[in-house]
């Protein structure tokens, strides 16, 4: 099977090193370690509710969603994750993709899988990671649509998009942001283009359960748009049924526990400067800013792989070999913030190994 590059792969990882799966932290996954109260009994009741088919307009899951974020429910399409809406929204726009790199490699992978012509575009990494404005109007009319993600992974940093959205609009063309991590930032609301979905149908926004809400195996993500051109091409390749009952029965929930949401975001605001301030303790790294639940990392003596079999091997601990984003070399490793306790013990470890 292709190695598609991601991180989470600690059975691999564990094989390798002959290693207990069990006993390894995984700081690839950029997984909220805090969990939903109640979360069993939701996952029961799904249980009982998955002895029948889930409802293939998803009504339910639509209109809960469309509470949490004041988007109208026809204007939200939901998915068997964010990933399977970034498959879908590659058959349904138009030929020529620009991406600003380095990000997540679905979006490259999805558009060329669809023939389409994809446009690698670069942010700035002398300025941390941040969008050149001018080259994307020097380039505007190589692309029909630009994607971006914000906060970017794998630099976590978030940006104000707000005078992109005009260029894109301005030339009529379509700007597609994934928003996957936008729950951990601390003020979301002045971030997020949420807000402009229903005025601007070049605007195409993906969201994820996954992350904030620690419940990667659920399989749950959205995309958002006023676009009904787009809304009917993607619910004409979409397959019935790919949301399962334990999704649509979660949805009643996690959406509306608003102390699970502040507490996490009161969480990662704390442990993030935490975090931040102990490694850029360590002087043969540099550490760049992060407004949400993982740091990007540039090494100066050691290369990535190094630095991630000498933290297996004596700590049991993964993290993300940066290196295969377009845009970073072997220098580039990624780590997620998990508990207070996890991050300690990985502050430990690579002070150990990189020195202080």
């Amino acid at each position: 099977m292709k190695d598609l590059g991601h991180g989470a792969n600690v059975e691999q990882m564990a094989r390798m090193y002959n290693k207990n799966p069990k006993d390894i932290i995984d700081f690839s996954s950029n997984i909220n370690p805090n969990v939903i109260q109640g979360l069993e009994e939701y996952i029961l009741e799904g249980l009982q509710e998955s002895r029948s088919y889930p409802d293939i307009k998803y009504t339910n899951l639509r209109n809960n969603i469309s509470q949490y974020i004041d988007v109208r429910p026809e204007f939200i399409i939901p998915g068997n994750g964010a990933t399977e809406i970034i498959y879908l929204l590659m058959k349904s726009i138009d030929k020529r993709i620009a991406i600003l790199n380095p990000t997540f490699s679905e979006y490259e992978r999805s558009a060329r899988l669809n023939n389409l012509d994809v446009i690698n575009l670069n942010l700035d990494e002398s300025n941390e990671f941040e969008i050149d404005l001018n080259n994307i109007k020097e380039n505007i009319n190589k692309f029909d649509s630009l994607f971006v993600c914000n906060p970017n992974n794998p630099n976590g940093k978030v940006k104000n998009l707000e005078k992109l959205l005009d260029i894109i609009v301005d030339n009529n063309k379509l700007l597609i942001v994934d928003e996957t991590f936008m729950e951990f930032v601390e003020e979301e609301e002045k971030y997020s283009l949420v807000k402009y979905v229903e005025k601007y149908p070049n605007l195409f926004i993906l969201k994820a359960v996954t992350k904030f809400f620690g419940l990667p195996g659920i399989r749950l993500g959205y995309g958002l748009t006023s676009n009904n051109d787009i809304i009917e091409k993607i619910y004409n390749y979409k397959e019935p049924w790919t949301i399962n009952s334990f999704a649509d029965t979660l949805s009643n929930y996690i959406f509306k526990d608003q102390k699970y949401i502040e507490d996490s975001k009161e969480y990662y605001i704390d442990e993030r400067n935490f975090m931040l301030s102990e490694l850029k303790s360590i002087n043969s790294i540099h550490v760049y800013d992060t407004d949400t639940n993982f740091i990007l990392i540039r090494l100066n003596d050691k290369r990535a792989m190094e630095i991630k079999v000498e933290l297996l091997r004596e700590g049991n601990i993964l993290i993300r070999d940066a290196s295969n984003f377009i845009g970073l070399d072997d220098r580039y490793i990624r780590i997620a913030i998990k508990s207070h306790k996890e991050n300690e013990l990985l502050i430990r470890h690579m002070k150990k190994l990189l020195g202080d």
